[in-house]
């Protein structure tokens, strides 16, 4: 399957659903409640022509920097709440404040024009980090859990969630490749199907008591977490899971989608099961999304979970 659409204003954008379903134009999303009901549930918003402005002097300039040679570091990051940018081979200082500007600079629009098209989150929502991926997909070397052609959903190995929400938003700045994806069904079908095959979870922790005060201290400062929950646990064990079974990959439902230059499109990467098979040069920014705030707690994996094995 693949979204093609042609002569949409800037500000259009189309519902692309994941289960399977027709796409949704944005007429018929007329209010953010809408919008983010729509995301939740497992729907991609797509952006044909990105809301987003990148002069062509600074994709110019990202089109041509390097990512350092190092397992820890999968993309270029920005991390707003430390204003630094890691991961990221410079030439020179000038080249280093260069970069930081472009990335912030994303990071900021994005939040702004999301703090109106998806405002229900915008109450409490946790900024993350902002990412550039200057390499190509397609044949990248890595290890197996963290290969991104692979079908998974996602989870945070070393930031802790405690079942809040991934949100992310991503553009494609690469002038003449498309970004492809696939992606099978939504995190909720996927549970129900191997939910007898994982390990029951331990009792989750309550949103009050849900972070020792080192942990939230390394978690604000985008360090690896001295500690994890129940729930980013058995998040991450579904997340290899999916990645290590051979016939799921070989045999699940399958979508593919492809993203021209110059779109954009924003995705619960924790609800929809996808995997980026090519492209190179993509933006991206995550937002942690509170689970107090969402417009459909039902469909939150957390929630999911619980239902699923009956926990409180």
């Amino acid at each position: 399957m693949q979204t093609k659409v042609k002569g949409v204003n800037k500000t259009d954008f189309i519902v692309c659903m994941t289960d399977g379903s027709k796409p949704i134009q944005a007429s018929l999303a007329q209010t953010p409640e809408i919008v983010c009901s729509l995301l939740e549930r497992g729907g991609i918003i797509y952006f044909p022509q990105t809301p987003f402005e990148i002069s062509a002097s600074d994709r110019e300039f990202l089109l041509a920097q390097k990512q350092k040679e190092a397992d820890y570091h999968k993309n270029i990051a920005y991390r707003p709440k430390e204003d630094i940018v890691t991961g990221f081979a410079a030439k020179t200082q000038v080249d280093a404040q260069r970069l930081h500007s472009i990335m912030a600079d994303y990071h900021n629009q994005t939040t702004n024009f999301l703090r109106s098209f998806l405002a229900p989150y915008a109450n409490a929502w946790e900024p993350d980090f902002a990412t550039f991926r200057p390499i190509e997909e397609k044949g990248r070397k890595m290890s197996l859990r963290k290969r991104n052609d692979l079908i998974h959903v996602d989870s945070f190995a070393t930031r802790p969630i405690y079942g809040d929400r991934i949100l992310r938003t991503f553009t494609n700045i690469n002038p003449t490749q498309n970004r492809v994806w696939k992606t099978s069904d939504t995190f909720e079908h996927l549970l129900e199907t191997y939910k007898n095959v994982m390990a029951a979870p331990a009792p989750f922790k309550s949103k009050n008591d849900r972070q020792s005060i080192l942990t939230r201290l390394y978690s604000m400062l985008g360090l690896k977490a001295v500690g994890t929950s129940p729930y980013d646990k058995y998040m991450l064990d579904f997340h290899n899971f999916l990645k290590e079974n051979g016939f799921f990959q070989s045999n699940c439902r399958k979508d593919t989608w492809e993203f021209p230059p110059n779109s954009s499109w924003m995705v619960f990467t924790d609800m929809v099961s996808h995997s980026v098979l090519s492209g190179q040069y993509a933006l991206e920014q995550t937002y942690i999304i509170n689970q107090d705030d969402l417009v459909m707690p039902e469909k939150a994996p957390i929630n999911l979970i619980k239902k699923a094995y009956n926990l409180k």
